[in-house]
């Protein structure tokens, strides 16, 4: 089968090519600049089945290859970069996204295709998890720019193209160097042998789901993206149990043997007491999608990737 995978150097798409490659698929990895550190340290760079191309048009990237399967993952994915810089925002996350879904709708045969979103549009959830059903919410340049690419996902499906989104949680694993995030922030806080700091108190509430587990979420999606009741349609990609920041980070510490570390916890950001979770629920029922990763289980995956290194 052949893949196009956009963004593909970053954390999803380096992980998502490597698993597509594994199974003798041949991917055309897209990417703005050259490859990152995680995809060299994949060795997906000297894969044979992967072909690397350094192209701001996606579009023209599908024209030209045509591929049978199409994971669209490219975008902007800093919250902070897109408040500094909401014209890149529009531009990234949405433009980009109709004009490579224009170009799918006028290929001979169109690929099954999967757009990511985020779960973030949902905004504020409360204690209840959000589904699908749950308004829409998204206020924010990151998370403005995201919707506008998810309705133009959902649109596109009405001239017939076999299009899914996936709306994803926060997605953690080995080679995320977004430090923004609670665990790529909390590792990097135990390289340096500091403690992790916390802001809003640290009862942000958020739903983590292992990479592996996201990328067997996005597989299947693909893989039925054309039938009915399923084109056009949106999933939920998300982690449970939902659990505060302190508690993530807690149980990263300990993983990591650093009983002795207490995180930094402020209250200087009301803001980032949110509480922001989805629930996957319609994922299992319609597909039988099942997350088998527990948060300490995939946390010792990484630690052991670490060691490796």
């Amino acid at each position: 089968m052949s893949v196009l995978v956009t963004g593909a150097s970053g954390f999803v798409g380096s992980w998502l090519t490597k698993a597509l490659a594994n199974d003798g698929h041949r991917i055309v990895a897209q990417m703005r600049r050259p490859p990152s550190t995680l995809f060299k340290k994949l060795g997906l760079d000297a894969q044979p089945l992967v072909e690397v191309v350094i192209e701001h048009d996606i579009a023209e990237v599908a024209r030209t290859c045509r591929p049978e399967t199409l994971f669209h993952l490219a975008g902007m994915s800093q919250v902070g970069q897109a408040q500094e810089n909401p014209l890149l925002a529009f531009e990234t996350n949405a433009r980009q996204t109709w004009q490579l879904l224009e170009a799918v709708r006028n290929m001979p045969t169109s690929p099954r295709t999967v757009v990511a979103s985020t779960d973030a549009l949902y905004g504020e959830t409360g204690n209840t998890p959000a589904t699908e059903a749950h308004p829409l919410n998204a206020l924010g340049p990151y998370e403005t720019s995201k919707l506008m690419a998810d309705v133009a996902a959902r649109a596109y499906a009405q001239f017939g193209l076999p299009v899914v989104v996936a709306r994803l949680g926060n997605v953690y694993g080995y080679g995320d160097e977004n430090h923004a995030r609670i665990v790529p922030g909390t590792l990097e806080a135990i390289r340096n042998a500091r403690a992790p700091r916390l802001r809003g108190g640290g009862r942000a509430v958020r739903s983590l789901l292992h990479i592996d587990d996201c990328i067997a979420a996005l597989r299947l999606l693909a893989e039925h993206a054309a039938e009915p009741g399923l084109r056009g349609e949106a999933f939920n990609v998300s982690g449970e149990p939902a659990m505060t920041t302190r508690a993530i980070a807690r149980l990263t510490l300990d993983v990591f043997g650093r009983e002795d570390i207490e995180p930094e916890i402020s209250d200087d950001a009301p803001g980032e007491t949110s509480r922001r979770f989805s629930s996957s629920a319609r994922l299992r029922e319609t597909l039988g999608w099942r997350q088998k990763i527990s948060m300490k289980e995939g946390l010792l995956r990484i630690k052991k990737e670490m060691e490796a290194e």
